[in-house]
């Protein structure tokens, strides 16, 4: 993870493989940062249990997890088992523990080109979601030092679009929303794209407020999405594979 720790990935788990005939499965990606660990596990891990019938639970085997956060893969599998062997003792278990951890070695550097990095975070589109998306643009941008004035433009602008996606994207239903971070050099310059599947929706075709009138005098929305166009350096949007996508580029360096 960018922090250097281990925390739970929060997804909505398919139907286990070869369960039952004509189950459909969802296909999506996780960016992996250079030099993150992937520590994926069944359920006999989180309930194993002890003698009193306590769980061992998904808290604990973060502990164990971060406890030495530099561990090879081979390390922190077996630190994850000492803890679990230490928590059970003798106690039966009816489970059984399977464990994999992977280590991306991978370069955020792109050959001879300007380098690019890209960040990306799927979540459900729901406004009490918005401060974990804050969070992650925030993360983004400290690793490129963003001046806080483009930084601070960069977070409205982000609220107001997700906000929008969380509210109308999917109404009255619920669903998904990618958020994506691209740094590029020569000069840095920030993309973010918002991806959703909701209902096709320009938000670029929607007619400008009148800034010149009284607040009381201006129509109800359509505020937020100009404040976005005037302070970023381009918008742009797209409806292509049953996918809203909009883009918005900011310089921060000239």
């Amino acid at each position: 993870m960018p922090d250097g720790k281990f925390e739970l990935l929060k997804d909505k788990h398919g139907f286990v493989i070869g369960g039952m005939d004509g189950m459909k499965y969802k296909e999506y990606e996780v960016q992996l940062f250079p030099d993150a660990k992937l520590f994926v596990y069944t359920d006999g891990v989180p309930e194993a249990t002890n003698k009193d019938n306590d769980l061992f639970g998904t808290e604990r085997m973060l502990a164990a997890l971060n406890e030495d956060t530099d561990a090879s893969p081979e390390t922190a599998l077996q630190n994850v088992r000492t803890a679990v062997d230490g928590f059970v003792k003798n106690a039966e278990q009816f489970d059984d523990l399977t464990m994999l951890c992977m280590e991306y070695k991978g370069t955020e550097y792109n050959g001879g080109e300007p380098s690019l990095k890209t960040y990306e975070l799927d979540i459900m589109a729901e406004n009490e979601n918005l401060s974990e998306v804050q969070s992650f643009l925030g993360e983004c941008l400290a690793k490129v030092d963003c001046p806080a004035k483009a930084q601070m433009q960069m977070e409205l602008a982000a609220e107001e679009i997700f906000v929008n996606i969380a509210n109308y994207a999917y109404a009255p239903d619920k669903g998904r929303a990618v958020v994506r971070v691209e740094v590029s050099d020569d000069p840095v310059t920030v993309t973010l794209t918002f991806i959703d599947q909701g209902v096709p929706y320009d938000p670029l075709k929607r007619e400008e407020p009148d800034v010149t009138l009284p607040a009381e005098k201006r129509g109800i929305g359509g505020l937020g999405i100009f404040l976005t166009k005037k302070t970023m350096d381009d918008v742009s949007y797209e409806y292509r594979d049953g996918q809203n996508i909009l883009t918005l580029k900011k310089k921060i360096e000239e």
